[in-house]
């Protein structure tokens, strides 16, 4: 678009003022010049975009790294907790289970002791 106004002007200025052919070996230097600076913008634009694309990788990266770590510390987390409930629940039922069970002797009784052979010990023992 600037290459067709510049010459567009160029052509403009010769017809009107009748400028000598030097003159239009300037204007060619200056179209030169100007696309000599497109081509150079578009190279600076290609490389600002690579480096945008380059960050953008490095980011995804460290983003995937740091999720990939919080999953992890979340499960070890969610491990040791239910590590931890498992225990707690032992410790309990231990204090309120009694250490004694219930048998059914020989003669009929139902008694309560440590074991079922001692529980029945004086009744003639576990019934079948």
């Amino acid at each position: 678009m600037f290459r067709n106004l510049l010459t567009g002007a160029a052509i403009a200025c010769a017809v009107a003022f009748g400028v000598p052919a030097a003159t239009f070996g300037q204007a060619t230097g200056a179209e030169q010049d100007a696309k000599k600076a497109g081509k150079e913008a578009k190279s600076a634009g290609k490389e600002a975009g690579e480096a945008a694309k380059d960050a953008a990788r490095a980011t995804a990266k460290g983003t995937k790294h740091v999720a990939k770590k919080t999953g992890q510390l979340a499960k070890d987390a969610a491990k040791e907790t239910g590590t931890g409930t498992k225990k707690v629940a032992k410790t309990v039922k231990r204090k309120l289970t009694p250490d004694t069970t219930s048998a059914t002797c020989k003669d009929g009784t139902v008694q309560r002791g440590k074991t079922k052979t001692t529980a029945c010990g004086d009744h003639g023992g576990v019934r079948g």
